[in-house]
This record gives structure tokens, sequence and C-alpha cells, in this order.
């Protein structure tokens, strides 16, 4: 799923992105056989990779977007898209000097079968779905934006650097350690989706609009409140039970998914409230919602009191979980946040009786 802030397939929406993840849950569910067993099958009856080496020709014909070239010199074809031909050698793509977009999906490259792409000057998108990748590294490309390396066995992103470096989309990896040697202040979208993070305590990425951690280990938030200009926060199925780590500086964060995390009370999405642009939020499978913070043990409807709870807690918002808030709902929120503010100035009152009283018996 790309989800790239240099949008060639019109596809990088949080809402869009709710319905494929439910789409690969439910694929998943389906399986009898679990992601372990899978994996130690593999290990036992991996056969032998037979050589496959990509020729010009090929290149040639599955070429495609005519436009102009990035030195201005004329038209070419820039992308290519190679996939699913089991291929072990590309050294035949540096030939087509002009190519920006470049897709290798579903086949059997290593880190270092894949280096031949830098060698292709304006290369912007390299797409490397399921191959054989241990790792994100790339030789430093001057104009390249967009990595998607999702489904491969990916454990580190220590030496991951390009100047211009937008969108790194790894999920389905083995992960353990948002941990880059050299700093990107140009990126703007990550996704690990589905790896093993614990702990984002140490992010810095200050210009980051989108980040998505969903499937992973992370039991804290705290460390989010350095993304000062996130805008999505995509943490679904995550043990997380406190909202800790979210700031006021945050002017620019308006969708959060906590689907299935471990959020228990109300309490926590109060502590949400220092959101300014708080638009939606899905807290669908939370023990908050009656679900059990597990997939597939989701209630199906929202208690619709909680939706006036949650609204009377957070005005701004626009949706919770699917449901659009209606005027009715606005309405009784209101009424609602009416009557708590009126009985926190009574209680208010009556403290303050009960301190003066006080205060004349001990005179």
């Amino acid at each position: 799923m790309l989800k790239s802030h240099f949008d060639i397939s019109q596809r990088s929406e949080a809402e869009e992105e709710e319905e494929v993840e439910e789409e690969e849950e439910a694929v998943r569910s389906e399986s009898s056989v679990s992601e372990e067993t899978k994996k130690v099958t593999v290990l036992k009856t991996k056969p032998t990779i037979a050589e496959r080496k990509l020729n010009r020709s090929e290149v040639s014909v599955r070429q495609s977007l005519l436009g102009k070239t990035a030195d201005g010199d004329g038209y070419a074809f820039l992308k290519a898209t190679c996939t699913g031909m089991r291929l072990t050698d590309i050294r035949a793509i540096a030939s087509f000097k002009h190519l920006q977009f470049v897709d290798l999906s579903d086949n059997f490259l290593t880190t270092e079968a894949l280096q031949v792409v830098t060698k292709i000057p304006f290369l912007v998108l390299i797409h490397a779905d399921k191959n054989q990748l241990e790792s994100a590294y790339l030789k430093k490309c001057k104009y390249l934006q967009v990595i998607i390396m999702n489904n491969n066995s990916i454990s580190s992103l220590h030496d991951v650097y390009h100047p211009e470096l937008s969108t790194l989309e790894v999920g389905y990896n083995e992960i353990e350690k948002i941990d880059f040697r050299d700093r990107m202040p140009t990126l703007r979208c990550l996704d690990f989706r589905h790896n093993r993070i614990s702990d984002i305590s140490k992010l810095n990425f200050p210009n980051l609009d989108s980040l998505y951690l969903a499937g992973n280990k992370i039991t804290s938030l705290v460390g989010i409140e350095s993304l000062i200009n996130l805008r999505i926060l995509h943490v679904r199925n995550n043990p997380i039970k406190l909202l800790n780590g979210f700031n006021a500086d945050q002017t620019k964060l308006q969708y959060i998914n906590l689907r299935n995390c471990k959020v228990t009370t109300m309490t926590q999405v109060k502590k949400l409230q220092c959101l300014p642009a708080l638009e939606i939020i899905v807290l669908k499978g939370c023990p908050f919602m009656g679900g059990s913070g597990e997939e597939g043990n989701e209630v199906e409807e929202d208690d619709s009191e909680l939706r006036i709870e949650v609204l009377a807690a957070l005005p701004r918002l626009k949706r919770l979980n699917k449901g659009i808030f209606t005027p009715e709902e606005r309405s009784e929120a209101k009424t609602l946040m009416t009557q708590i503010l009126e009985e926190g100035e009574n209680a208010h009152e009556e403290g303050s009786e009960e301190v003066l009283e006080e205060d004349l018996n001990d005179m």
C-alpha cells in the first residue's frame, strides 16, 4: 500500500488504510496455519533458488508512463514493472537511465542484488515487496523519495539514508528498533506495520506527517510528542493502555487509530483533549468500547452512551470509529458537557464551604 506523498496512485488517506487493514486481517484470519508455523515450514523446506537473470528485452516490454525525462532532453518511459518473474539478477535494468519508478516486487532479490537500481541516476521510487531482503540499505541516491519493501526479512534500518527520502514503507518485516544512523528531515511518511517494535521514545522526525505502527509490541506512546507535524497516527493492535505522550504543540494531528489497543477508561481518552486538530479517533475493540483489545473480538456496534461521552470530552471530533457524529449526538453531548460543568462548579463550591468550615473550627 503506497502512502507516499509523492502520489502516483491516489492511495494515501488513513480512512482507506482502515479498509485495507480490515481486508488483510480477514485474509490472515482465514488461514489455518499461524505466521510462526509458516516461518518454521519455510525454513525446513526452503528450495534452492535457480539463477534468473533479467534481460533488456524483458525490461523494454514492461515499461510504461511516458513522460518528459528528468534532464529535459526529451520523452521516455519512466516506469518499469518487473514483478513475479523469480528474478535473482537485475543488472540489465541499469541500462534504462531514464527510469524514475521501478517495481521489482515478488522476486528472489537479495539486498546485494537490489543495489543495481542505485545506478539509475534519476530514480525516485523503488518498490521491492516480497523479496529476500535482509536490510533496507541502498547506496545513496540523490533523487530517491520512496522506498517500499514490505514482506521481506528486514531487521535493520540503521544504514538507510537518502537526502530526499520522504516515504519509507517496511511493513511485515523483523524490525525491532526505529534507528537511523543519519537524520533525514525530509521524511514525511513511515510505515512499520507488523514488525517487532516496542519502543518509540527516541523518534526524531520533525517533518513527519504520517506514522503507521499497527501490529507491533508498543506499550507506551511516550516519545510521540516530538512529532510536532504529525497528522496521522496509526497504532492499531498494540498493547497500549495509557495515552501519555501527546501535547498541545501537535497542532496538526487529525487522526488516531487505536483499534484493538488496551485503552480501558475515559481518563485515558481525555488525555487527547490537548490536541486542537483531532477530528477522527478509532477505539473499536478497546476494552473502553466493550472489546477485549484482541483482533476478532470487537463489538459490532458502538454504545450510543459511550459515543456521547467521548464527544462531550472531545467536542471537536467529527468521527468515532466509522460513525460520523450526528447533530442529535452533538446536542446530547452539549447537554452532558453543561451538566458536567455544573456538577464541577457545585463540587467546587461544596469543597470551598467545607474548607471554610474547617478553618472556622480551627480558629
